[in-house]
């Protein structure tokens, strides 16, 4: 039987790394069906974020 391979620890990003990525991220564009799906990803995380309070 083979084993899977482990999963390699992702990266951490600092600095102006992370910096210019969530820059990035806030000023991405999406297809209008995509900005949807982001709208209500975050009105889910949102009201997670709530119930966890």
């Amino acid at each position: 039987m083979r084993m899977a391979k482990p999963i390699e620890p992702t990266p951490v990003l600092k600095g102006e790394d992370a910096k210019a990525l969530l820059e990035e991220i806030e000023h991405a564009r999406f297809s209008p069906e995509k900005a949807e799906e982001k709208r209500q990803a975050m009105a889910a995380y949102e009201k997670y974020i709530k119930k966890r309070r």
